[in-house]
């Protein structure tokens, strides 16, 4: 018999969370003696298993997903993806432009905690991701965007949300790629070398661009069949109950209109003039 304050079974399970305690979660986790809880915890390790088992699912355990802050990034361009890629079992590193391990903050405020920073990465990852924001530090920082450079030429995946495409096709990332970005900046591309292209989510070899924000979402899942099968891809949407429904029909400047469109355009009117590649 267990103490009534010991845990009677903690179990990590395939797929879990990378980084994720699973000491931490009542998911996994039985206190004391109870048979009831512990068939529950049986219950959830044999629906792993079976996931584990179903065709063409396999964990990317021996992959690794390197996801950059940038000082004034865009947090759910970060946690978004995040969300997904975590449940893939590789190993998602956020790393920094920086060239210490400091906390980034993030365009609204909150900060993360970076593992390495992008002068420590030597092995080519099976994604980069660059997320948007402030992309305009992230272009002014030149060792940073060598670093992008270097890492990308050799990743399986070089993937962007938001205005993170800017950076990556100003990193020569993108030469003669289709790509996309947030609607305001997108037309920005060409400049840079890449093919504008307005969809949610483009695709070009090995390079994935997302659109604005929630965008970077569709990025995760898509990167998340690719990396463990289309049915792990399907129960992680599942799971997250990923269904859109917004109250206000408004997320694209067609459906927003012209009036609320002008306002949109003028209030990120700093951040079009800051992206536009330089004339030669």
């Amino acid at each position: 018999m267990h103490d009534d304050d010991q845990p009677l079974e903690t179990t990590a399970l395939p797929g879990h969370r990378v980084g994720h305690d699973p000491s931490a979660s009542t998911l996994f986790t039985v206190i004391g003696d109870d048979p009831t809880k512990q068939q529950a915890v049986d219950r959830s390790i044999a629906a792993h298993h079976t996931l584990a088992a179903r065709p063409g699912v396999s964990f990317a355990t021996d992959k690794t997903i390197l996801i950059v802050l940038h000082p004034g990034f865009e947090l759910l361009d970060v946690v978004g993806p995040f969300h997904f890629l975590a449940g893939t079992g590789a190993t998602v590193q956020f790393v920094t432009t920086a060239t210490t391990l400091e906390p980034v903050p993030s365009g609204s405020g909150p900060t993360l905690a970076p593992a390495l920073t992008l002068d420590q990465v030597t092995d080519a990852p099976a994604v980069i991701l660059v997320p948007g924001g402030d992309t305009g530090i992230l272009l002014r920082d030149t060792r940073a965007m060598a670093n992008l450079e270097r890492i990308g030429r050799n990743a399986e995946y070089v993937t962007s949300v938001c205005s993170g495409s800017i950076a990556l096709a100003a990193a020569g990332l993108l030469d003669g790629r289709r790509a996309t970005s947030h609607w305001s900046v997108r037309h920005l591309l060409g400049g840079y070398g890449a093919i504008e292209v307005d969809e949610r989510v483009v695709e070009d070899g090995n390079r994935l661009t997302a659109a604005g924000v929630t965008a970077g979402m569709d990025l995760g899942i898509r990167l998340v069949s690719y990396l463990s099968g289309e049915e792990l891809a399907k129960f992680a949407v599942l799971g997250a109950e990923h269904t859109p429904e917004p109250p206000f029909d408004t997320g694209t400047p067609e459906r927003a209109g012209a009036e609320l469109t002008d306002l949109s355009r003028e209030f990120l009117a700093p951040l079009v003039v800051e992206l536009t590649a330089p004339t030669v």
